[in-house]
């Protein structure tokens, strides 16, 4: 007797051309996962009947629905196309700018420019960037990847250490990777055929026009970063042999931990920051339609951005936020050590009280909603900024 293990079973998965049609076989992309727990159900449909034997009436079946999620621990360039697709936008680059004239000192504001705007050029708060061009003691920070805490048109201020410079010309600005964020129009709307192969049976589990209902990420002081995916479909088809052929390699990139990495509330990078979690809900929902038993689409509403940060309590300022319903923003970077990073990166947050706990030192923890930059233009307008590094 053969029985199925978790090790022999394998997650695929692959964009859809059209909505609950298989794609193609090629090209898909295998999961790096901790639990799946996608599954098809079915509403089950209840007789009302009334009968002198006192016995019900046998139940029928109904719309068939999937969902379920997948968890992570969340390494660069990982779930990338799941979470281009909860934020309805896909990773697109910054062109770099170029033929700046750059006066750089030790405190903030770190980078002033003599003309223009780092606005109109693309930049926005939360983004990683590289300067080049400076000279002689101005060269350490050529290279050096900075995290944008505050920004107006020609003042960038940054959470690491700059080496004075004066002012120069020729000096160059590029944000590596790709960047990603709830646009104002031209939303996606992407589906997936995610396959369930469980290689000891021979048994394929093809689940149709899946979408990404929501994204959580958490990030617990001294652990790994995790991520939780959920999804909401349309169907499951059955097969004995595997649909996707060569699927490409998850993402061999060591897993991000908290330790590695750099939270900044309100502008001040802190130390005190003993949880932080986020949650990108997409409010799917599924349909029902007389003569078919599968829902049409799932439709996607207004995409929700909130979450929970739980801090060392060691002075008001938090609590400051919550009374006078002040809007702070929220940064997070995560670096996975050989020189590439993470960032989450909200403009505009309001706290929503909370509560506390600790036996000893006291930990305040605070529930907080995030919502869209009027101030902003591009990135910077949206509710959240998503940054990864390691895409090409």
């Amino acid at each position: 007797m053969t029985i199925q293990t978790q090790v022999l079973t394998k997650i695929v998965r692959k964009k859809e051309s059209a909505y609950g049609t298989l794609p193609g076989a090629t090209g898909a992309r295998e999961a790096r996962r901790v639990s799946d727990s996608l599954t098809l159900k079915k509403n089950k449909i209840q007789s009302a009947a009334i009968q002198t034997n006192a016995q019900r009436p046998m139940a029928r079946h109904g719309g068939r629905t999937v969902d379920g999620s997948t968890n992570f621990e969340m390494a660069l360039g990982l779930i990338d196309d799941l979470l281009a697709s909860v934020l309805r936008r896909d990773w697109t680059a910054v062109t770099p700018i170029t033929g700046l004239t750059i006066t750089a000192t030790a405190t903030a504001p770190h980078f002033v420019r003599s003309a223009g705007s780092f606005i109109a050029d693309g930049l926005a708060l939360g983004m990683l960037f590289k300067p080049s061009g400076f000279t002689a003691g101005g060269a350490a920070n050529n290279g050096k990847l900075f995290t944008i805490i505050a920004l107006t048109a020609t003042e960038i201020t940054v959470a690491e250490t700059v080496v004075a410079a004066a002012s120069a010309s020729g000096i160059g600005i590029t944000v590596p990777g790709k960047i990603t964020y709830i646009p104002e129009t031209g939303h996606t709307n992407d589906s997936y055929m995610i396959e369930k192969f469980y290689a000891a049976v021979s048994e394929s589990y093809r689940f149709t026009g899946q979408r990404v209902a929501s994204a959580k990420l958490g990030l617990n002081a001294d652990d790994k970063v995790s991520a939780e995916v959920a999804f909401m479909g349309q169907d499951r088809q059955k097969a004995n042999v595997a649909y996707y052929t060569n699927p490409a390699a998850p993402s061999s990139g060591d897993m991000l931990v908290t330790p590695s990495g750099l939270a900044v509330i309100n502008g001040v990078a802190t130390k005190v920051c003993t949880n932080f979690s986020l949650d990108i809900n997409g409010n799917a929902s599924v349909g029902k339609v007389v003569g078919s038993n599968v829902t049409p689409d799932v439709f996607m509403d207004m995409i929700d951005v909130s979450g929970q940060i739980s801090v060392y309590y060691e002075n008001g300022t938090m609590d400051d936020y919550f009374d006078q319903e002040q809007a702070i923003s929220l940064i997070n970077r995560l670096d996975d050590g050989i020189g590439g990073a993470f960032v989450m990166a909200m403009p505009v947050v309001k706290i929503f009280g909370g509560g506390e706990s600790g036996d000893k030192e006291i930990i305040r923890q605070y529930d907080f909603t995030a919502g869209p930059n009027a101030a902003g233009t591009g990135a910077g307008k949206s509710t959240i900024l998503l940054q990864d590094t390691s895409l090409v």
